[in-house]
């Protein structure tokens, strides 16, 4: 998001912040009407959202569900036009960088006075927290991605490399990356480093915190901490040093199917319907493929990517629109939702379900048991997962301009600490504008409490499964 559109967006949304109506000023009174806003569910879960808002309906009489699917590429600038035009919807579900970027502006109600139950007795204490911002919670975890290692065991044993040897660490991985590079000329691994660059997650994943705060309390970027900078450096080398492909720098996630189906790297570190998309494009890979736990920084904790869903905070229906994210993300809703689509869900009691325990009898007939093997293995690693997404409203933008600094460090022989010195620069630039709206707004100064800072746990034990089944589920 350029600078003059991220201003336009906080302009709009102090807008809303003052706004006395809500998304739908023409209700009858006889009618509640609740507008809800999703993302990208049409047309492959039409049906299960119309039933799920059937019968909200039959149990709330009087109250109607408009529902709205939104395009995730035009998210953004429909909500900002739709605020501007005093039109918000009642209740949206965004992802978890889009949320922290409209909460931090005052968007949405702090929901724990409109809550019927405790949502600590209900969801994932890792999803819950990127609701959080300060002492209130904004936000309710809907559905969950998150990683899985994802290893060609074949092309290992084709270099002569065990695959039992391989890390389940970043650190560990990285220096096996070098030494498979050298020994083989190959390339062992690839993350997104320059194009949705994962750095910043897998520093907060690794216990670095990429931030201070000064003599006020207010946050401050920390880039050229020499922590940070050796952190860095070290990726930086191994791009350089030829052990990673070139895509690492230039693309996103989308490089990860292409060199992993073409055999040019053997590890990835991704989602689980990954695998339904390498069997699609490369069966033969898919069988020297097999799956386990998620490659994790040293705090030992799995990144979890969640979608939460807000209520508006000038909703003229706030307890009903409440109700209805509640009933969303119900454990039995969302139970059925993970059936249709390679997700997880953000409850716990849903997990007790036999569905993420193994392969599915219908997945082992078509041959895809690794899909259901890889669910339990990351339904396994979200006991200590955690959204190492900042609450922090410009998080996108500071992940951009990281993004665009990073690339010169990995595609020119720039020194690393001159490229953090202008990143630092850069950040605490976008701080300084962030804070001024949230003045404007009236809100507090963006502080530590928006960063995700869990303590370390101890990195579990491999699960270990075959890629068969004899209970399947």
């Amino acid at each position: 998001m350029t600078q003059p559109l991220y201003r336009a967006l906080i302009g709009v949304l102090l807008i809303l912040s003052a706004m006395a109506g809500t998304a739908c000023s023409d209700r009858e009174s006889a009618e509640i009407k609740l507008e809800l806003w999703t993302i990208s569910l049409r047309p492959t879960f039409t049906d299960y959202m119309e039933r799920l808002i059937e019968s909200f309906e039959a149990e709330h009489p009087g109250v109607r569900v408009v529902w709205v699917d939104v395009p995730f590429s035009a998210v953004d600038r429909k909500l900002i036009a739709a605020a501007a035009a005093n039109r918000a919807p009642d209740v949206v579900n965004l992802s978890d960088m889009m949320f922290a970027r409209f909460a931090g502006a005052g968007a949405f109600l702090e929901l724990s006075s409109v809550l019927e139950d405790d949502p600590e007795e209900r969801y994932h204490t890792g999803a819950l927290a990127v609701g959080r911002l300060g002492d209130g919670l904004y936000a309710l975890p809907w559905y969950l991605t998150t990683q899985a290692r994802i290893v060609n065991e074949g092309l290992l044993r084709d270099r002569e490399t065990d695959p039992a040897s391989i890390a389940a660490d970043w650190p560990t991985l990285r220096r096996q990356a070098a030494e498979y590079h050298a020994r083989t000329g190959g390339l062992l691994f690839t993350q997104p480093l320059g194009e949705d660059s994962q750095l910043p997650v897998m520093m907060l994943a690794d216990g670095i915190v990429p931030f201070r705060t000064d003599a006020d309390n207010r946050l401050r970027a920390d880039l050229t901490r020499p922590e940070i900078v050796e952190w860095i450096r070290d990726w930086v080398d191994l791009y350089r040093s030829g052990a990673m492909p070139r895509q690492a720098a230039t693309n996103g996630f989308e490089h990860l199917i292409e060199v992993f189906q073409e055999e040019r790297v053997a590890v990835l570190n991704t989602g689980a319907n990954f695998l339904g998309r390498v069997k699609g494009v490369s069966p033969r890979v898919y069988d020297r493929t097999e799956v386990s736990e998620p490659i994790v920084g040293a705090l030992g904790r799995a990144h979890i990517a969640v979608m939460p869903i807000c209520v508006s905070a000038r909703t003229r229906h706030p307890e009903m629109a409440a109700r209805l994210a509640w009933y969303l993300t119900s454990p039995e809703n969302q139970l059925d939702f993970c059936r249709l689509a390679p997700i997880l869900p953000s409850t716990p009691a849903s997990l007790e379900d036999d569905f993420f325990a193994g392969p599915t009898t219908e997945e082992i007939e078509q041959g895809i048991e690794k899909i259901g093997i890889a669910r339990a293995i990351v339904t396994d690693s979200l006991a200590e997962g955690v959204a190492f997404t900042p609450a922090l409203e410009c998080w996108p933008t500071l992940r951009r301009s990281f993004n665009e600094h990073i690339k010169r460090a990995l595609l020119s022989d720039r020194p690393v600490e001159r490229v953090l010195a202008e990143a630092e620069r850069d950040w605490n630039r976008i701080l300084d504008e962030a804070d001024l709206a949230r003045e404007r707004a009236g809100s507090p100064p963006m502080g530590m409490d928006a960063i995700p800072r869990p303590e370390p746990v101890a990195t579990p034990a491999p699960r270990v499964q075959s890629s068969t089944t004899d209970a399947p589920r």
